[in-house]
């Protein structure tokens, strides 16, 4: 081979291995795929205030608790059972106790036990949480 031919292949070969990682890196950096966040929109329906004895105490629950769910047309069963989720609601209540009403994690608790209390009456994957907008022991 003559020197005139090794320095083709060479600059041939060069710019073969400069275009495959020039893409490579075009590609892996400014063409990453962009994560979006879908937001999801999400109804709340309040139940209102709720008084409850505390559980072997002179103490009074005072909550104000609001659903929040990911479907707008589940605001209306919870409307036409808002009785029942409300006595639900109430027994899950009047059943604590002040040492399981105590604490952040005694309000988590209580809110998931709420939570399956609603979810008995309207049984759907739709209602996603309950909030306390109010918890009072007096």
């Amino acid at each position: 081979m003559t020197v005139k031919k090794v320095m083709i292949f060479s600059i041939v070969g060069f710019l073969v291995t400069a275009i495959v990682f020039g893409g490579v890196f075009y590609f892996a950096v400014y063409k990453a795929p962009e994560k979006t966040v879908k937001e999801v929109k999400t109804f709340s329906f309040p139940i209102g205030e709720l008084y409850s004895n505390v559980k072997d105490s002179r103490k009074i629950l005072k909550t104000n608790i609001v659903i929040e769910m990911i479907d707008e047309k589940i605001q209306e069963k919870l409307e036409t059972n808002k009785s029942k989720i409300t006595n639900n609601i109430m027994e899950v209540l009047r059943s604590k106790d002040e040492s399981s009403l105590a604490g952040e994690k005694g309000q988590q608790a209580l809110r998931t036990e709420v939570l399956e209390a609603i979810k008995q009456v309207v049984d759907s994957d739709k209602i996603t949480n309950v909030y306390f907008v109010e918890f009072i022991v007096q």
